[in-house]
Parts: structure tokens; C-alpha cells; sequence
């Protein structure tokens, strides 16, 4: 019997507390987005879609698509209506701005409260591993029971986002990591001339994708309330998709201020245009568990076409009999996913995709193709976003094969497969002067992965002038600097030379004779 009428105190001493106090409390029962109150609220250090408005505005320049979304709760037993609706514009994939409004109304009409924001994020690098976004914020109160109780005030929330990639696949995919100040030194005044501050919240985690489609995420939120005190509360949930992300489940850990903490659960759906989320938030039962649903609608292109900095570019065609072997340049883009290949024998069209998952490298190799024929090649670029947005084609590459009838099929897709420079014919070794003419024994060749930096001999022996000659193991695409000597006869070497880079080719590609 003690227990009871101690929870029901305690539940009535919460209630009283989270809605007599002040307006725009923070660690309660409320909260935004159905996705992230699934997670226990663990989302700044994710915020990949709209949600982020509201949890780390940093995250938005990850949503590649307009994007209106909603969501809609009764809380407390019935006695508040909550919910939010947000429209987000990218630009490109380098920025994006964002208007949204968040509404607490209560049934029995005594109060409301709003608040209206403007969002603006954009990346801080250029590979988008680290972005940053802003919160300008309206607030109103409008209250029917208490004259001279209506109020206004503005604030604002900054965030920061950074994603860490994880070079070795086998231990996941990224690392996040996000940061997110809300309402910094906002205050509310009443006409009726006093002021209430709103509470400070401060909160940062850290996400692990451990693939594309599961990430578990732990933060930290610090609440300095003027009514309540200072608190740190804990969020952590975890996600997964399934089903060719189309369904998606996750649970989490939520603390609260003045309630327990809860574990909360939610499941998702997703086509490549809409979406609706629900959670489920345990509280006790004098408040009413708490159900959220939340929906979305992502449409067109961005607000300046296509992602075209998805496009790939750069894009050849190396030819060695039935390989045929191409090659982009690296996306900057940290919301990457992977490239497709297409391939058609008319130019212009009719393309048919080759690959059946995502290359994560920048070159892609196949077999098999009908002897001596002509194909088209493009290549497009896939973002890691829930749905995928997938660019426009690259420009179109033409190659011709000379033998071996078949299918296509995937050769080469690695980065462990072997990179090649010819340095005899890219630094035209062919052409420097005969050594035993000017009483050298040769040449020695010295490579580095950085400019100015330390520079190893390539050759056990010095080298003559010869047509030819490769210098292997090296990563496939990536750049590399060379330096040159002359040897004496007695053994003395040279200065070096000035610098010379390359970029090391697929094996095949430089034994077709087009590495150069």
C-alpha cells in the first residue's frame, strides 16, 4: 500500500512540476520524432533525416532530397497534445536549411506553447567528415487562463557533427560523433513583466555504424534547469534495418529528470519516397505510456538539380583483350555509399546495370565480354541515406573488346588487387642519354606517397635507358612522387631531381598499353 501511494505522489509531484513550473521544460515527457524517441533519444550523433532539426541541426546536409515530415502524440494521460511538422531543402549535398515548428497544446485549453525554427547547416570540410548547423528559434506562450501570461522569446541551438571512417571493413563502418547546444542563454518574457529562462541542454555522444544498415548509439545530455538543477541524463539506443531497408527496428534507454528511466522500442517502414515511424515510451502508469508516429515525404532533387557532386568524373576505359577496366576519380562526399556501372552497346542509352551490391572502390574490372564489340559505359554515385539517392550518370566512356564471348562478371573489385606505374614511359626513362656513353652505370629511381617526403630507391640496381619499367605493389589510384639520380661509376649518386607524380593503374589496364 506504501508503494503505491508513494508512486502516485511521486507521479502527481512530477506532473506538477513538468507543467506549473516554467514553459518549455526539457528532460520530461515530451520529445521529437518517433525514430529517435526509439533509440532512447540517442540521435545527435546520427541525425541523418528532418529529426535532426531538433537533435543536432549539424546532420542535416546528410538529408540529399526535400524532405517534409510530421509527428503527433498525447501525452499525459490525455492531457497535452504534442506534435511537430518540418520542411528541409538541401542544396546540393553541401547545404541545406531547414523550417519547422514544434507544438505543445493543452486539451483543456488553459495554454499553449510553440515554438518556430530556421535551420541552417552546411560541412566544414569538404569531404563532409565534419558539418556544422544552427537553430534560430521563435517562442510564444499563449494562455487563456491567466491574463498577462502571454509570452514570446527567441533562442538558439548550435551543433556539430564529425564522421570518423573506419579504414579496415572487417571492424564497421564509420565512427560518429556529434555535439548540439540548445537553447543558449534564451529567455521567455510575459507581458505581464516577468521572465522565466529556458532551460540549457547540452548533449554529445557517439554513434558506431557497425555496417550500413545496424548503428548503436551512447550520449550524454546536460540539463541546467533554473526550477529543477543541473542533471546529465543518458540516451543510448540501436538500429536495424532489414528487408532491402525497407523495415526498420531499434530499442533504447531514455533518462528523465523527474521519472525513472524507461527503455522504449520502435519500428519503422520505408519505400524510396515516404516513411512512418513509431515509438513506444514506458512511463509510469499515472502519466500514460507515451506512443509517438511520425511520417515522412522526400521528393525531386535537390534545390540545384541532381547531388552532381555524386557525379562521378574523371571516368576511363583501360582495354586488355577481354578486360575491360574502368576507372573514376574518389566522390568527396562523406554520405557515399558506393558506385554503380552500367554498360549498353548504343550510345546514349538503353544502360543495364552490372553490379548487384554497391562498388566501394573507384575502378571496376569484367570479363567476358562479346569479341570484338563496342560498349558504352557510365558510372553513378549511391548516398548511405535512408531511402538511397543514386546521381545522374557519369559522361559516357566508349571501349572495344577483341576476344572471349560471355557474360560479364566482376574481376577486380578490391584494393588489395595490384596498382602499376610504368615509370620507364611515364618519366621517358627511354629518352635520357645512353649511360655507358657519359661513364654512368645508370639510374636510380626513389618513390615516396608524399610530396616531400621520404623517398625509398625503387631499383636494387641502377637502371639503363630502357623502354620500360614497373614499379608494382602499389594501391590502384592513388598518387605517387618519384625522384631520379644519376649512379658514377664508382658508385657516387647525383642530386635528385625535381619531383614527378603519377597515379598508380590496375595491372591490366598498363599491360593493354593505355596506363599512360
Amino acid at each position: 500500500m506504501f508503494n503505491k501511494v508513494s508512486a502516485a505522489a511521486f507521479a502527481v509531484f512530477s506532473l506538477l512540476v513538468s507543467v506549473g513550473n516554467a514553459a518549455f521544460d526539457k528532460g520530461g515527457v515530451s520529445g521529437m520524432g518517433a525514430r529517435p524517441l526509439g533509440m532512447g533519444g540517442a540521435f545527435a550523433s546520427i541525425a541523418d533525416s528532418g529529426d535532426a532539426i531538433f537533435y543536432n541541426p549539424a546532420g542535416l546536409i546528410q538529408v540529399l532530397r526535400p524532405e517534409v515530415s510530421g509527428m503527433g502524440a498525447v501525452i499525459l494521460n490525455g492531457k497535452e497534445d504534442l506534435f511537430d511538422l518540418a520542411y528541409v531543402q538541401p542544396f546540393g549535398d553541401q547545404m541545406a536549411w531547414a523550417l519547422s515548428t514544434q507544438q505543445l497544446l493543452f486539451t483543456d485549453g488553459s495554454e499553449n506553447e510553440r515554438i518556430y525554427l530556421g535551420t541552417f547547416a552546411a560541412p566544414l570540410a569538404i569531404d563532409k567528415s565534419i558539418s556544422f548547423g544552427m537553430n534560430i528559434k521563435l517562442y510564444g506562450v499563449d494562455s487563456a487562463s491567466q491574463p498577462g501570461q502571454q509570452a514570446s522569446g527567441l533562442g538558439l541551438d548550435m551543433g556539430f557533427l564529425y564522421h570518423l571512417p573506419i579504414l579496415d571493413p572487417r571492424y564497421g563502418k564509420q565512427i560518429n560523433i556529434g555535439i548540439c547546444a540548445q537553447d543558449l542563454d534564451t529567455t521567455i518574457r510575459y507581458q505581464a513583466g516577468n521572465q522565466d529562462p529556458v532551460a540549457l541542454s547540452v548533449k554529445g555522444g557517439a554513434s558506431y555504424e557497425f555496417t550500413e544498415d545496424l548503428v548503436a548509439a551512447c550520449e550524454f545530455e546536460s540539463i541546467n534547469d533554473p526550477n529543477l538543477g543541473s542533471h546529465t541524463l543518458l540516451h543510448t539506443g540501436i538500429e536495424g534495418w532489414f528487408f532491402e531497408d525497407h523495415l526498420g527496428l531499434r530499442t533504447g534507454y531514455s533518462d528523465f529528470m523527474t521519472l525513472p528511466g524507461q527503455f522504449t522500442a520502435g519500428i519503422s517502414y520505408r519505400s524510396n519516397t515516404w516513411g512512418i515511424d513509431y515509438a513506444y515510451i514506458g512511463h509510469p502508469q499515472y502519466l500514460g505510456s507515451s506512443h509517438r508516429i511520425s511520417a515522412s515525404w522526400r521528393f525531386g532533387d535537390s534545390f540545384l538539380g541532381k547531388v552532381k557532386s555524386f557525379i562521378p568524373e574523371g571516368v576511363n576505359a583501360y582495354v586488355q583483350g577481354d578486360i575491360i577496366t574502368l576507372k573514376w576519380n574518389n566522390s568527396p562526399s562523406i554520405s557515399l555509399a558506393g558506385y554503380n556501372v552500367y554498360f549498353s552497346k548504343t550510345s546514349g542509352g538503353g544502360y543495364v546495370k552490372i553490379n548487384q551490391q554497391p562498388i566501394k572502390a573507384n575502378y571496376y574490372s569484367l570479363r567476358g565480354l562479346e569479341k570484338n564489340t563496342h560498349y558504352y559505359f557510365v558510372v553513378s554515385s549511391l548516398t548511405n541515406t535512408i531511402p538511397p539517392v543514386e546521381s545522374q550518370y557519369s559522361r559516357e566512356v566508349l571501349a572495344g573488346t577483341t576476344s572471349a564471348p560471355g557474360a560479364p562478371v566482376v574481376v577486380q573489385s578490391e584494393i588489395q588487387n595490384e596498382g602499376v606505374i610504368d615509370i620507364g614511359k611515364q618519366a621517358g626513362l627511354a629518352g635520357w642519354p645512353d649511360p655507358a656513353k657519359n661513364q654512368l652505370k645508370g639510374y636510380n629511381i626513389y618513390i615516396s606517397e608524399v610530396s616531400g617526403g621520404r623517398f625509398d630507391k625503387v631499383n636494387p640496381q641502377p637502371v639503363s635507358n630502357v623502354p620500360t619499367y614497373l614499379v608494382r605493389k602499389l594501391k590502384v589510384g592513388q598518387r605517387y612522387f618519384f625522384t631520379f639520380t644519376s649512379v658514377g661509376l664508382d658508385g657516387t649518386e647525383s642530386a635528385h631531381t625535381k619531383e614527378l607524380n603519377f597515379v598508380a593503374l590496375p595491372y591490366s589496364a598498363v599491360l593493354s598499353g593505355n596506363g599512360r
